[in-house]
């Protein structure tokens, strides 16, 4: 793995599932694209923006009020916003960078942030996958490289899915890799792909 991949922090990652056992390792622990918080960044944004226009362009239109007043109230209100802004657009980012999945060598376990105070872990043994796949619809998401990581199961949560998720592809390759050599007995080793192989997974990777 790429240890300068700002996405994949494994020697930050908190599992809050998993009880590691021996000979398990951490793969990946990726976390949302940054393309996914623009329209929230816009959003906060032009509401500044709007705020500021009126601030300036009120003294002129309330003539009938003090201009000094006139611009204090402005000014407050803009500094107000712009606290607003900052709360909001911080607990966002949080909320946001909370959704992410955790792949070791055993499970995968994906961690849905729904607000600052709820959220919801679920985890799979690689075993019980069944369909692991990667869509990415779309110009921007071409050309930022981002997309939507799906996997399928037959247990209770029937579909584990995480959006915006940076490198789709690559990412779908490492968990294929993890189950391949999960059901194979044998210990993750992340190789490039043996084209020679049908599941497109290196088979030289030691026994356990």
């Amino acid at each position: 793995m790429n240890p300068n991949d700002p996405y994949n922090n494994t020697k930050k990652t908190i599992n809050p599932l998993t009880a590691m056992v021996d000979g398990e390792v951490t793969i990946f622990n990726v976390q949302r694209h940054p393309f996914g918080l623009i329209g929230m960044y816009i959003s906060f944004g032009l509401l500044l923006v709007i705020v500021a226009v009126v601030a300036m362009i009120a003294p002129g239109i309330l003539t009938e009020y003090d201009s000094d007043l006139v611009k204090r109230i402005g000014v407050a209100a803009l500094l107000v916003s712009a606290v607003f802004v900052g709360i909001f657009g911080f607990i966002a980012h949080i909320v946001y960078y909370g959704n992410r999945w955790i792949l070791t060598s055993d499970s995968l376990t994906q961690i849905n942030q729904h607000s600052l105070f709820d959220k919801q872990n679920s985890q799979l043994s690689l075993g019980n996958l069944e369909d692991i796949s990667a869509h990415q619809d779309g110009i921007l998401a071409h050309m930022f490289n981002f997309g939507m990581l799906k996997v399928e199961t037959a247990g209770e949560h029937s579909k584990f899915f995480l959006t915006y998720c940076p490198r789709p592809n690559e990412y779908a390759q490492k968990i294929l890799m993890a189950r391949e050599a999960f059901e194979r007995g044998e210990q993750y080793n992340n190789q490039p792909a043996n084209p020679s192989h049908p599941s497109g997974v290196n088979t030289n990777v030691p026994q356990q």
